[in-house]
């Protein structure tokens, strides 16, 4: 008997197009929305629950806004008896009290940092949302063009067990071919099935981001290389949307110490009275007689002096810690996110140097291995399971690359993101 035993045409036929062409992705379920990556992206940050929230809290502070200039209340006295005589007069008195006007400037400049605050804090959140709409929609193209690979294994291996059961029954081996066949099968099987419950977690994790019910297929089931540029130093993280944060509450520290030492100067007091004196009075050398009906007006001034300076000056030591921890918080952010960005770097430098291996070296082989094993078991110089291993390891290659090709996808995504880079 000869020791190449011939394939069926059809079995052929699969390992041709499994592993001669490259595997062509994921296809499109029909029936389902398709979306891209741009249409995602917008959905979330028109529907996001977390930016909506972010987006109140501007108009909030806003409405706010006003109170900086909020005066107190307006003071209207009034008075009825035997005060300046025995006849029985009346009077009432309108007065108002006024904060130092620096106090009223320097609020309104901190209700102006706040409102910033709360517009840095949308894109912060904005940027936050992107990323993750971006990470979860290029891990889902990972796991399509996984399930893909796996797929095409799928029909290679179901190929080589109706070919060893076969073989199996009419005796030309024995059942170690047949039982390797169909333990590779079922192996392969149980990675697809873990591969589409991870395609539907992220699905699932995208329609929350995006705060839609519908079912969708992303656009991208093919994963390509994303690219990176505009990397120079530290001084890209200037864009960082946290950082920006850091720094305006700085600034909104600087301004409630400002509105403290504000609060430290005297208030104002202004008022006008009006009073009757019933009876008789001597205007200017005579005797005049005055009814409730005759009017005696004038104007109050005054000032209020903050004589207990304790509370004012305990408020003020306050504001200038508060000031420092805001600097120093700053300060440690933007060091630790310096870090962050360093060991982003090496990551993608790392995993882009792995992409170049698989791409300028390793894949190249892996056709060429392929080729070869098929040639070599085709003429009989290679059995069943030499076959079989030397594919294993080509499809390995082929698995693994799609592993690094996400690293590096990955790391390019955390990049942009710390640098503001997100849309």
């Amino acid at each position: 008997m000869s020791a190449f035993i011939k394939f069926p045409t059809s079995i052929w036929i699969i390992i041709q197009l499994v592993l001669l062409i490259p595997y062509q992705g994921f296809s499109q379920e029909p029936g389902k929305r398709i979306i891209t990556l741009n249409q995602a992206i917008q959905q979330a940050t028109d529907s996001n629950l977390s930016v909506r929230s972010a987006g109140y809290r501007v108009d909030l502070q806003k409405a706010l806004k006003g109170k900086a200039w909020g005066i107190e209340k307006t003071n209207v006295d009034f008075e009825y008896g035997r005060f300046n005589s025995y006849n029985v007069d009346n009077g009432f008195t309108v007065s108002q009290t006024f904060a130092f006007p620096t106090v009223y400037a320097n609020q309104h400049k901190l209700a102006k940092a706040t409102v910033k605050q709360s517009e840095l804090a949308l894109n912060a959140t904005q940027s936050e949302i992107i990323n993750q709409v971006k990470t979860y929609w290029w891990q889902l193209s990972f796991y399509y063009s996984k399930l893909s690979l796996l797929n095409y294994q799928d029909s290679l291996y179901t190929g080589f067990l109706k070919a060893a059961t076969r073989r199996a029954e009419i005796g030309e081996t024995n059942k170690l071919e047949q039982i390797s066949a169909e333990s590779q099968s079922l192996e392969v099987k149980n990675f697809i099935q873990q591969t589409n419950a991870d395609i539907d977690i992220y699905i699932s994790k995208l329609r929350t981001l995006l705060n839609i019910k519908q079912n969708f297929v992303i656009a991208d089931t093919v994963l390509v290389k994303l690219n990176l540029a505009g990397i120079s130093d530290s001084a890209a993280l200037l864009g960082n949307p946290a950082l920006a944060m850091y720094n305006q509450q700085v600034e909104i520290a600087r301004m409630e110490s400002k509105v403290e030492k504000a609060k430290a100067l005297p208030d104002l007091k202004v008022g006008y009275f009006s009073q009757s004196i019933i009876g008789n009075q001597e205007v200017n050398g005579e005797l005049r007689t005055f009814s409730a009906a005759d009017r005696f007006t004038g104007m109050q001034a005054g000032i209020a002096i903050p004589l207990w300076i304790f509370s004012h000056s305990s408020g003020i030591k306050a504001s200038k810690i508060n000031y420092h921890i805001a600097q120093t918080e700053a300060e440690y952010a933007k060091t630790a996110l310096s870090g962050e960005f360093e060991g982003l770097i090496q990551e993608y430098n790392k995993y882009k140097s792995s992409i170049d291996y698989y791409e300028k070296q390793a894949l190249p082989q892996t056709e060429l291995i392929i080729s070869q094993s098929t040639k070599s078991y085709k003429a009989g110089a290679m059995d069943y399971l030499e076959y079989i291993q030397s594919l294993s390891r080509a499809l390995a290659i082929k698995s693994n690359y799609l592993d690094a090709l996400n690293q590096y996808n990955q790391s390019i995504i955390a990049l942009e993101y710390i640098m503001g880079k997100v849309k």
